[in-house]
């Protein structure tokens, strides 16, 4: 072969490489909007149009469907019907892991044990240990579900020792409330409503779980635009000064959101740590909701995955 000839073969491998490694932007970025329980930055986010205006300065387009279901996410991003599922269960995006769906962390989105409670009436149980046999409701295969298992743990019981069925937040208050059920596992305005309506708390999740919440997207997105990812979590943290540097307006913004009081969401504030950055003890958390899963037959063991190789992303670990 022609020296020529071999090196017009290489400048096209090369070029070729490149284009396939640097891709093009896409139109339109994809971002879940999730405000439940009481995602403050995303709700803050949205009424400034932050995202608009950072990537439409990119010439990017903002879509945000309101995808909220952990399990409906995931499915969104192995379909590539979304980029970046905005608010994750840390458990969501650990069994998508473990069953094939590329995804990966990019950030945390909050902690909250204090948000996540067991709830009754008034004249419900009055402890942990009365629980057996009693009709318990909530969302199956969440953090909540986790809190009910290690709340029966604490009193020497099992999810079998209970009537646990499966209903979201709203029925499961509604079924509470109407007197359908003993105890129902609920979390943000849900929980406030029962609080309202003369419900009592049994526990929350402080010192019993360590619910994480996380960003998440598509690996194959993370991989071709890195630079686009770093832009989200710079206007996720925006988001997240505003509330710090505007803490009433934001409040104010986040109260109107969701259909409740100042006082109620100034309340429920407290309850949430935002900072992004991922850390070891965070890793440990979703380490413990893997073994948790397991545990309850919610993941075969062999499908378990390496929580700090496999599912998180290195930019997860920045503080810029």
């Amino acid at each position: 072969m022609k020296p020529f000839v071999r090196l017009a073969l290489a400048a096209a491998c090369v070029a070729g490489t490149l284009s396939s490694a640097v891709a093009a932007d896409p139109a339109t970025l994809r971002v879940t909007y999730v405000t439940a329980p009481f995602n403050v930055p995303s709700i803050v986010e949205r009424h400034e149009g932050i995202l608009e205006v950072d990537f439409g300065a990119k010439g990017i387009k903002i879509e945000r469907p309101e995808i909220t279901s952990g399990a409906k996410q995931t499915e969104a991003i192995a379909a590539g019907a979304i980029d970046v599922a905005s608010v994750l269960g840390g458990a969501s995006a650990i069994l998508a892991k473990a069953n094939g769906v590329d995804i990966r962390v990019i950030a945390v989105y909050a902690r909250s044990p204090k948000a996540f409670a067991l709830m009754t009436r008034t004249d419900g149980p009055a402890a942990l240990a009365d629980l057996k046999g009693k009709k318990i409701a909530g969302p199956k295969g969440t953090t909540l579900h986790q809190l009910l298992v290690a709340a029966l743990a604490s009193a020497g019981l099992t999810i079998n020792d209970v009537d646990y069925i499966n209903m979201d937040l709203p029925t499961a208050r509604a079924a509470l409330l109407s007197g359908e059920i003993d105890v129902a596992t609920l979390a943000g305005n849900n929980a406030i409503a029962v609080e309202k309506a003369g419900g009592k708390t049994l526990t929350t999740g402080e010192g019993l779980i360590h619910p994480t919440t996380v960003m998440a997207a598509a690996g194959e997105f993370i991989d071709a635009h890195p630079d686009l990812v770093e832009a989200y979590l710079a206007a996720h943290r925006k988001a997240l000064d505003f509330l710090a540097t505007k803490p009433d307006e934001a409040l104010k913004i986040a109260a109107e959101e969701q259909k409740i009081s100042i006082e109620d969401a100034k309340a429920q504030l407290p309850l949430y740590d935002f900072t992004p950055t991922l850390t070891d003890a965070d890793v440990a958390n979703l380490e413990a909701d893997q073994t948790f899963m397991v545990d309850n037959g919610m993941l075969p063991k062999d499908r378990a995955i390496d929580i700090r190789k496999n599912l998180v992303a290195p930019i997860a670990f920045s503080t810029k």
